[in-house]
């Protein structure tokens, strides 16, 4: 800069002397506003640039120009490169939201270095002394790091910036950028279906909080795991109508598990922690935790051994199973001669329970939408009845309007699985096992009942029938003959339109390619139907679908 001001004097100078009388000759231009300004443009360079041009002389003195220039202004073009072969490197820019830790060496002798291996990455750093005040935005992140968060689905708003500022502080949680807030809490919902664990969502206040709801809905209906977290505007301006005010957690009350307001920056851990826990025990839901933007800014130093105090909830949570009941359950297996069973999405997590509990009693097995994996499906197990319902097998509905005993397990007899209730499973006996005991006899009235988690409920079941298998002689071949006919009788079909490609042969072709093995997601609607008919899944948490 200080050439480019020296340039600018000298040019003044210039122009000064013709001005005085002197006529501009072919060697000495006359410096107009525009020969000035592009000079100036010629002469911003980069620093590197810069500093290959030679420092200008103190003299003011009018320069020696060339006495024959096509160009007036060649003289000033840019400088000339002393090593043409030779270019700056360019580091490239990245971004990252996280700091990660360079690995150290100790040396050990004059001639011995030992590297020490880098730090693992799901074990959290930490940031702070222990008595060290942080803001409660770090305390909210380092609660997450505590739960175990690896993963988050956040997109910035006024209200959450200090929360992104604490993430980018974070060695240990990745934060996927959404393009929208809905899609943010989808996402997270995406991730929880797929792997089990809670997602979590983080979005500003106002509309950010508001394009939350849908995915909340669709969690708590789904039984999904989730925390989402939401800005607010500050304590002292709730209520008043201010920028982006929107009272998320009345808006969210009907469609969340449970839902909480900061008003305490020492409330943040102990809120996060039952945050989680209430997002995974009993029946699975949406949490959500609205903070505002002062409590966020708010120093503190965290009490991390606060008890989580949820003695009601703790006590409406499902016991173990009875052993008079799965002793009782085990006794209408034993009596039944065409029993089925009915799981659905509350079996996910008990899937090689209940394998071994079909390899034990061979009952056949009909499934949920929400419940497709937990027991394989396939056109060749005379086992499997794939899905029931309104879009389900003939077979599987055959299996259940014949069934003397119907298993129904994690599940709450939808509409579009039971059509008319009072035609529903009408000759059978009904046994319903769930977690939570607002399914127990809401929609159908069952004979035996077990309000708990199925996991438990089928190891128990499984530790009886291995006792007295030899007692029991469990035999329901005739039952699987008759029901083989039906398969071999009214098989899956679709119509073709000559060389058109039908939409159910193409996921049948998928299917075949990837040998049941993909993670099929979709959306809903007809193409919904289709994926679950069509596609044969071997495993839990390898359909990804909404069955609100």
């Amino acid at each position: 800069m200080k050439y480019l001001n020296h340039r600018k004097r000298e040019i003044k100078n210039i122009n000064r002397i013709n001005s005085c009388g002197q006529e501009p000759t072919s060697s000495q231009p006359h410096w107009s506003n525009q020969n000035l300004c592009t000079l100036e443009r010629r002469l911003s360079l980069t620093s590197s640039t810069m500093a290959t041009i030679a420092p200008p002389s103190s003299s003011f003195s009018k320069p020696s120009l060339p006495t024959k220039s096509p160009n007036p202004l060649s003289r000033y073009a840019l400088p000339y490169f002393p090593y043409p072969n030779k270019h700056t490197p360019f580091r490239p820019l990245h971004i990252s939201n996280s700091l990660t830790p360079k690995a150290t060496t100790t040396p050990v002798t004059a001639t011995t270095t030992i590297t020490a291996a880098p730090p693992d990455p799901a074990t959290p750093i930490p940031r702070f002394a222990p008595d060290e005040p942080r803001k409660g935005a770090d305390v909210l992140v380092e609660a997450l790091e505590r739960q175990g968060v690896t993963t988050v689905f956040a997109y910035p708003g006024g209200a959450s910036m200090e929360i992104h500022q604490a993430l980018t502080r974070s060695t240990t949680i990745r934060n996927v950028l959404p393009r929208h807030e809905q899609g943010g809490v989808f996402a997270a919902e995406g991730y929880a279906r797929a792997s089990g664990l809670p997602g979590v969502c983080i979005a500003t206040s106002g509309p950010g909080a508001t394009n939350l709801v849908s995915g909340l809905a669709d969690a708590l209906m789904d039984s999904i795991p989730m925390v989402a977290i939401t800005g607010q505007v500050p304590r002292r301006m709730i209520g008043t109508d201010a920028f982006q005010e929107t009272p998320i957690v009345e808006v969210t009350r009907s469609i969340t598990k449970h839902n909480y307001l900061v008003l305490d920056v020492e409330d943040i851990p102990i809120i996060v922690k039952e945050a989680f826990f209430l997002a995974t025990s009993g029946r699975p839901g949406p949490v959500l935790i609205d903070i505002p933007k002062d409590v966020q800014q708010q120093l503190v130093v965290p009490d991390w051994d606060q008890p989580i105090r949820l003695t009601g909830y703790m006590s409406r949570l499902p016991k173990s199973p009875s052993e008079v009941h799965l002793e009782q359950i085990v006794r209408l297996v034993s009596e039944s001669k065409k029993p089925v069973l009915y799981v659905g999405g509350g079996c996910l997590n008990s899937s090689e329970e209940l394998r071994r509990f079909v390899e034990l009693t061979g009952i056949p097995v009909t499934s949920t939408l929400m419940g497709l994996g937990t027991y394989p499906s396939s056109d060749e197990d005379d086992l499997s009845l794939q899905m029931l319902g309104m879009h389900g097998t003939v077979y599987a509905n055959y299996a259940v309007d014949k069934a003397d005993l119907l298993l129904a397990f994690g599940v709450r007899f939808d509409d579009r699985v039971t059509g008319k209730l009072e035609a529903f499973a009408s000759r059978a006996k009904i046994v319903h096992i769930d977690i939570d005991s607002a399914e127990i006899g809401k929609n159908k009235q069952p004979h035996v009942s077990i309000c708990g988690d199925v996991k438990p409920a089928l190891q128990g079941l499984n530790r009886i029938l291995e006792g007295k298998l030899e007692k029991l002689k469990l035999d329901f071949s005739a039952w699987r003959a008759e029901l083989k006919e039906q398969k071999l009788k009214f098989p899956l079909g679709y119509k073709t339109f000559g060389e058109a490609i039908p939409p159910q042969y193409a996921i049948q072709v998928l299917d075949e390619l990837t040998e049941g093995k993909a993670i099929i997601s979709t959306g809903v609607g007809q193409h919904q139907m289709w994926a679950a008919q069509h596609y044969k899944y071997l495993r839990p948490r390898q359909w990804l679908t909404s069955g609100v």
